[in-house]
């Protein structure tokens, strides 16, 4: 592949970290709010629907990318839609996976700034989290997927056994029998819950470096539903610590829950640090995976710029975009606002394509498909 060393190969297990380690991240900090404002006590049900629709979805893109099996969307987007648009769709991802880096970035600083560094300025903790964001992605998607393959499965069980200690103060007379108020509550809170599984669309970028693609759909549905049950788990985790009173009134609520853990209070003065420690691995590979599929559309798109400069050229951008936002507040209305073009990239757009290739391979403007990659 021009512009990286090597061609990537990645395994069914590697495809699974990858997809974990890119849309688990920043999201799960406020999320339990925005389920719980909508949902209240079902708000954890909201969040396996939200798995389900992401899997749904899933495999529509899977279908998509199997027609295609040696192009990435860069590459057949024009074939479907014609060169302009398909160029505008291209420029589109690139700013999209672009703007996601940018809202993380900040979120992430705001957290760092709120709960460790008071009196350092934001603009040295974006810079410093955004140099060591270029190291790893320097040579390419390989070093990106072993340093998640090595590092996610720790962190992640690390993490768990933490929050584990919140339920020793859990009250249980909190849950109740799902679905007294009706299925409406739960299915209201959809479009805010599966911001939080943005990110599995990726599979669109790197599906023709899968090496056996036909267990690409199960790898990423594996990915989505852990993902589902840690979000599950920090959800349900939230409404019996602190209720969903409190919850939707915590900027964000997981941190928030951690401070009631007792028992690590004994040993460690404020156990939200402890949780923002085994946290930051897991935002990090967020927004590098995020930053490299910024710089790889850009890169596949206008192809006679490596992959190295188009990373040197969008470092000070999102440095510059990531400042703009007086606060969390106006930053959360781009992540509203990025939410919605991934939703678009996620439901409509791949239903858009399988119909354009159905009836272009109809009007004969498309091979038939081979055995690979049967859309019918």
């Amino acid at each position: 592949m021009q512009g990286l060393e090597q061609r990537p190969a990645i395994s069914p297990t590697q495809l699974v970290m990858f997809e974990f380690g890119v849309f688990v991240g920043v999201g799960f900090l406020i999320m339990p709010r925005g389920a719980m404002e909508k949902a209240r006590e079902d708000a954890w049900l909201t969040v396996i629907l939200a798995g389900l629709c992401a899997i749904a979805s899933l495999w529509v893109i899977n279908r998509v990318a199997r027609t295609f099996p040696h192009e990435t969307v860069f590459d057949y987007n024009p074939k479907l839609f014609g060169t302009i648009i398909g160029s505008l769709l291209n420029v589109a991802w690139g700013l999209y996976y672009l703007f996601f880096t940018v809202t993380g970035i900040r979120v992430m600083a705001e957290v760092v700034r709120e709960e460790m560094l008071p009196f350092t300025p934001v603009e040295v903790i974006i810079a410093a989290m955004l140099l060591v964001l270029v190291y790893p992605a320097w040579n390419g998607l390989m070093p990106i997927i072993r340093m998640f393959e090595s590092g996610l499965p720790v962190t992640l069980l690390l993490m768990v056994m933490f929050f584990l200690l919140a339920y020793l103060r859990a009250d249980w007379t909190e849950l109740r029998i799902p679905f007294q108020d009706g299925i409406r509550p739960v299915i209201s809170a959809l479009p805010q819950t599966i911001y939080s599984f943005l990110g599995f669309e990726v599979l669109f970028l790197y599906y023709p470096f899968v090496t056996r693609k036909e267990k690409a759909f199960v790898s990423t549905s594996i990915a989505i539903a852990a993902g589902g049950m840690f979000y599950a788990f920090l959800v349900l985790g939230t409404l019996v610590t602190l209720g969903p009173d409190v919850t939707i009134t915590q900027t964000f609520p997981v941190v928030t829950m951690a401070k009631t853990i007792e028992l690590v209070r004994q040993f460690v003065e404020r156990a939200e640090l402890l949780l923002i420690i085994l946290w930051l691995p897991l935002a990090y590979t967020t927004h590098l995976g995020f930053f490299f599929s910024s710089a790889f559309s850009f890169h596949r798109t206008f192809p006679r710029l490596a992959l190295r400069w188009w990373m040197v050229l969008l470092l000070p951008l999102v440095f510059v975009l990531s400042l703009i936002p007086d606060n969390l507040i106006a930053m959360q209305k781009w992540s509203d606002k990025v939410g919605l073009v991934g939703l678009f990239f996620t439901v409509p757009y791949p239903l858009i394509m399988l119909v354009c290739i159905v009836v272009r391979r109809k009007l004969g403007h498309l091979s038939s498909p081979r055995k690979d990659g049967d859309v019918t």
